[in-house]
């Protein structure tokens, strides 16, 4: 068996097994923030409508932060999307969107019975400027990311794109007593998971 099928095959099992990692102690808030976005499989992607102007549009994509079962991350999110679909629309005309992740998209609020309104299923909130991917190598790891957690897309036509998100703020939630907080950018993207 080739090594990329094994690890398809191995991620594919673990993104169904719920099997991630427990998250960081909640006081650690940027690596809470990175672990809820790269153990979700969907977000859901918010834009100003093209087709309602003036209102918000939002849909629940497929995401990929890097290989499911793989500690390499980047904390950015990358989605495969045809140039035909309405959010392509309406980030092509606005490329400012947000995609916003909770803790329940992956499997440890369900199985620790913790309702994803309560603030101890973490949020997190990633606003900025998506864009199409074009460097060979970016495109080669959000194809790895993309098609070891959602193995159809592969198979889907020629036209579909990368996008990724270039981050200008960050909201987090991961407990009880206090608002949303904002994190230093930075620290987000340099964080390095234990």
């Amino acid at each position: 068996m080739s090594p990329l099928l094994l690890s398809t095959l191995l991620s594919t099992f673990l993104s169904v097994a719920g099997t991630e990692p427990a998250p960081p102690p909640h006081t650690d808030l940027v690596g809470n923030a990175r672990w809820i976005v790269k153990h979700s499989n969907v977000s859901v992607v918010a834009t100003q409508s093209e087709f309602l102007p003036g209102y918000p549009f939002a849909q629940t994509k497929d995401v990929a932060d890097g290989v499911y079962g793989q500690k390499h991350s980047t904390g950015v999110p990358y989605i495969y999307s045809s140039p035909l679909a309405q959010l392509a629309h309406d980030f092509m005309a606005n490329p400012k969107v947000t995609f916003a992740y909770s803790a329940h998209f992956t499997h440890y609020c369900k199985d620790k019975g913790i309702d994803n309104d309560s603030p101890t299923c973490g949020k997190v909130m990633l606003s900025g400027e998506i864009e199409k991917v074009s460097d060979p190598d970016e495109v080669a790891w959000a194809k790895e990311g993309m098609f070891s957690r959602h193995p159809q897309t592969k198979y889907w036509p020629h036209d579909f794109y990368f996008f990724k998100l270039n981050i200008l703020n960050i909201f987090t939630l991961d407990y009880f007593g206090g608002p949303t907080r904002h994190l230093n950018i930075t620290e987000y993207l340099d964080y390095k998971p234990n």
